[in-house]
């Protein structure tokens, strides 16, 4: 079975079904739910282009890290490195929301970093 394809609609008159954009024409594209063929015809002056953006993640810096200072509040914990007995911390939700934060230990002695898996 064909039809004619009628570029206002943007669904299959036969299913209902939403249609595919062609990339060109002329073509006969099939309606993705019901298979039904439709004639694309080539339109002067129609321009279609597809856009895609492409995301970087990062992590920003807050103002106090970026010029060196302590974050996060003090507490007791010992050091994995130097065994050093205060740190600061800061918690970030890095996984799934029903699980625990993740929480950043940073050593006042040495400044190097340990994560804790809560």
């Amino acid at each position: 079975m064909e039809a004619h394809f009628n570029p206002i609609d943007d669904f299959c008159t036969l299913c209902g079904a939403l249609l595919p954009l062609p990339k060109y024409a002329p073509i006969r594209l099939p309606c993705p739910h019901c298979k039904c063929q439709w004639s694309v015809n080539a339109k002067d002056n129609v321009l279609v282009y597809q856009r895609e953006k492409i995301y970087e993640r990062t992590v920003l810096q807050s103002e106090e890290t970026a010029v060196g200072e302590i974050e996060g509040s003090e507490v007791v914990h010992i050091c994995p490195y130097c065994e050093h007995d205060k740190a600061t911390y800061s918690t970030r939700q890095t996984r799934s929301a029903d699980e625990g934060q993740t929480v950043f230990y940073t050593c006042l002695k040495c400044k190097k970093k340990s994560i804790e898996y809560s």
